[in-house]
C-alpha cells in the first residue's frame, strides 16, 4: 500500500486511508479479476468483518439487491442485523460479472474467510480486518459521531469505538506536535 512506509503504528487500521485502500484494491480488481477483490470492497466499503462481506456477496448475488441485510459476526442474538451496501463500481454490467465470479469462487471454497485472510495479506501486505478501521477512520475524519460509527459498524459496545477513536485522536495529536 502506498504511503504506508512511514507508519510506525500497528493493528487498527495500520494506517490504511480508506480512499487510498479503495482505489488499490479497485485497479487489481480491474487488472486481475480477482473475486477475492470484490469481498474486500464490500468489506471496506461497509466498515465490516470479513465473514459479513462474505455473506453480503452471497446475498447480493442470491436476492439481485443493492443494499442487503446480513447476521452481525460475534452477536448472539441471530437477529441482529446490519445493512450492507453493495459498492458503485459493483452495480455496473462489469461489476455483476465480477460479482457473480465471486459467489462461484465462494460457493467452490470450503473456509473463505481463511483463503481470502491469506489472499490480503500476500496481495496488499495487511489483515483484511484493517479494511474496517479504515472505515472507521475514515468516517471520524468526516466527523461522524462514534455512536453512529457503532451502528453502522455493527459494534455492540461504544466503549470499543470510543477505545479507538480516542487512541487515534491521542496519537494524531501527539504527531502533529512534533
Amino acid at each position: 500500500m502506498p504511503g504506508r512506509e512511514d507508519c510506525t503504528r500497528r493493528g487498527w487500521d495500520s494506517c490504511l486511508d480508506y480512499k487510498q485502500a479503495y482505489a488499490e484494491i479497485l485497479a487489481h480488481l480491474y487488472k486481475t479479476q480477482s473475486p477475492w477483490d470484490v469481498v474486500l470492497l464490500v468489506q471496506l466499503r461497509n466498515g465490516s468483518r470479513i465473514g459479513e462481506a462474505i455473506e453480503a456477496v452471497k446475498a447480493f448475488c442470491r436476492e439481485g439487491k443493492t443494499a442487503v441485510r446480513v447476521r452481525v459476526e460475534k452477536h448472539k442474538d441471530p437477529n441482529d442485523t446490519r445493512l450492507m451496501v453493495l459498492p458503485e463500481e459493483l452495480r455496473g454490467a462489469q461489476g455483476k460479472e465480477f460479482l457473480f465470479s465471486a459467489c462461484v469462487r465462494l460457493a467452490k471454497v470450503k473456509k473463505p474467510k481463511n483463503a481470502i485472510a491469506v489472499y490480503t495479506r500476500k496481495t496488499y501486505g495487511f489483515s483484511s480486518h484493517a479494511l474496517r478501521y479504515a472505515f472507521i477512520t475514515h468516517l471520524l475524519k468526516k466527523g461522524v459521531s462514534p455512536s453512529i460509527i457503532a451502528r453502522i459498524t455493527g459494534h455492540a459496545s461504544l466503549n470499543y469505538i470510543l477505545h479507538y477513536t480516542e487512541m487515534k485522536t491521542a496519537e494524531d495529536i501527539l504527531a502533529s506536535a512534533l
